[in-house]
């Protein structure tokens, strides 16, 4: 039977990070995940897009958040040879009144340390697409690729992790908290 003292619940983008940094550290750590494989939940359902940061208020924790999971989001697809695509992001303003929302909007994703943005003509836009306006640090990811990364980093470090191991209960006994794991 093994043992570890550090159980991750979860084996999605964030159940691998979470496993992955706290194995720096100590080297008894174990990741579950209900499903056949890593990822099939969350991680790998959304649209895969990886926000800029335009959205969120200066100095927000959201807003920094997302600046920074931006960057390293793109650092280790490239690293990690992750398929991503640079899409770029194109906001429309439909109206007046719109139109000064998306200088505000650009004002916002600049003092949040969001790169690159511009606000483009009409002609631009047609060019890119008939109806829109563009924040080119947006990407779109391949999800259930970045969770078989983060595994193989995991796993790399003699860590014990897979969609294989299926969560069963956990409990306190006798000081220490004990959990069941049923294998296959």
């Amino acid at each position: 039977m093994d043992q570890a003292n550090i159980l991750i619940i979860g084996g999605g983008v964030v159940g691998c990070a979470i496993a992955r940094a706290v194995s720096e550290r100590w080297q008894d750590v174990f990741l579950v995940e209900q499903f056949p494989k890593l990822g099939m939940a969350t991680s790998t359902r959304n649209s895969g897009v990886n926000h800029s940061g335009i959205y969120y208020p200066k100095h927000s924790l959201k807003a920094r958040h997302c600046v920074e999971g931006n960057r390293l989001t793109y650092d280790f697809c490239k690293k990690h040879r992750v398929p991503f695509r640079h899409t770029g992001k194109l906001v429309v303003a439909a109206n007046g009144h719109e139109e000064e929302e998306l200088v505000a909007l650009k004002k916002r994703g600049e003092d949040n340390g969001v790169e690159g943005l511009r606000i483009i003509s009409p002609v631009e836009i047609r060019v890119r697409e008939p109806l829109s306006k563009a924040s080119p640090r947006s990407t779109c990811f391949h999800g259930d690729c970045l969770c078989r990364r983060a595994r193989a980093r995991l796993c790399s470090r003699g860590h014990k992790s897979g969609g294989e191991h299926c969560y069963a209960r956990a409990g306190c006994c006798a000081g220490a908290f004990r959990d069941t794991i049923r294998v296959g």
